[in-house]
């Protein structure tokens, strides 16, 4: 006989709606360890989820999407699921120059303005399909708000990266730049991420910098030419490739 889950239990798709998120995203935080298993499985591809989790999840895309932490960083600052709190022993300072992190950081990464477009929006002006958003949620590439209605709402970084992709195809470049090296790009980027976030935290939260004002000023300076880093060095590989594939064809300058 089938075991019948408890009354105050949900179902992965009505603890997504609860916390205003997609399922693709609770599925990437439990992969993450930031979410427990379900509370019941009643068969193979039926789950059941504490409700309680709902506000875990906001917290964990409120630090994700507004402060820029990886997953990584904000398993470490929260309390035990299915606790919706930071830990109590993170000192005040480290708190306090957490927040003061997400202003530097938003001003380089993210355009002022205040663009919100829904998931029929997105579809319908760019040269996307329904897959692609779903990879892209997959990879937490995007974190689209789900709001009262149930559509999915995209804005900001999310809406960047679905120019790019727009763009890439219009001009006819998608053989360059497929789908499939996405998650190529995502594992290398999130490595040096995890990096930058864990010598950031070395030397500006542990009290490198006294004065509180200097950090949002290094966060800006950090991403802005960490950027520029990034780039300088693609290039420079990008041209040692050609260069490589020129002398083994023949047509490299002596």
């Amino acid at each position: 006989m089938q075991k019948m889950p408890n009354k105050k239990l949900v179902k992965i798709s009505e603890l997504a709606r609860m916390a205003g998120v997609t399922t693709p995203t609770i599925k990437h935080y439990m992969a993450e360890g930031l979410l427990p298993e379900p509370a019941m499985r009643t068969s193979r591809n039926m789950a059941y989820y504490e409700p309680a989790l709902a506000e875990r999840i906001r917290l964990i895309k409120s630090l994700q999407k507004t402060h820029f932490f990886p997953l990584k960083v904000i398993g470490e600052l929260l309390e035990p699921a299915p606790s919706a709190r930071l830990r109590t022993n993170i000192e005040p300072k480290t708190r306090r120059r957490l927040g003061l992190m997400k202003p530097g950081i938003e001003a380089e990464v993210l355009h002022p303005d205040e663009r919100r477009l829904t998931r029929r929006e997105v579809l319908d002006r760019f040269a996307v399909g329904p897959e692609d958003l779903e990879q892209l949620e997959e990879l937490q590439l995007s974190l689209p708000q789900v709001e009262g209605d149930g559509e999915p709402i995209y804005s900001g970084a999310d809406l960047d990266l679905l120019e790019v992709i727009d763009e890439t195809r219009r001009k006819g470049l998608s053989r360059f730049f497929p789908m499939e090296i996405v998650p190529k790009y995502v594992g290398f980027l999130r490595e040096l991420v995890q990096n930058e976030m864990e010598l950031f935290r070395e030397q500006v939260l542990d009290g490198t910098f006294p004065d509180d004002t200097a950090v949002e000023q290094v966060a800006r300076e950090a991403t802005r030419l960490g950027g520029r880093l990034v780039l300088a060095i693609r290039a420079r590989l990008v041209l040692a490739e050609l260069q490589a594939l020129l002398s083994a064809n023949g047509n490299g300058e002596s």
